[in-house]
């Protein structure tokens, strides 16, 4: 990956790029890189990419809340409110507290899962 343009992006979970991941490998052998990433994904992965599509969904319902946010809360699962602030520290803005007992609610359904 060394040296090549970067065409598009979008963010992904870490359940999500470990499906694009192994979907390459069946293809063909991984670069160095990809297994690292690889790795890294089923280390860290919380949710199988249908739960984390599901939730994606009903994060994205929260108006305030930009894709890339969605996606970290996905891949953070925070337990509490100062971890979902923390996490929410890349909007660089505050959300009230109903809105984030609102994503809370969400993420508690998924984690018991």
């Amino acid at each position: 990956m060394i040296g090549k343009n970067h065409i598009s992006g979008e963010p992904v979970s870490v359940a999500q790029a470990f499906d694009i991941l192994e979907e390459r490998k069946k293809a063909g052998e991984l670069g160095y890189e990809q297994q690292i990433s690889e790795e890294h994904a089923k280390k860290f992965k919380s949710l199988d990419v249908s739960k984390s599509k599901k939730m994606q969904e009903e994060l994205s319902e929260i108006k305030e809340i930009s894709k890339k946010a969605v996606i970290k809360i996905i891949d953070i699962m925070p337990a509490n409110d100062v971890q979902l602030i923390n996490t929410l520290l890349i909007e660089k803005k505050t959300f009230e507290e109903p809105t984030r007992k609102k994503i809370l609610e969400i993420v508690a359904k998924y984690r018991g899962k």
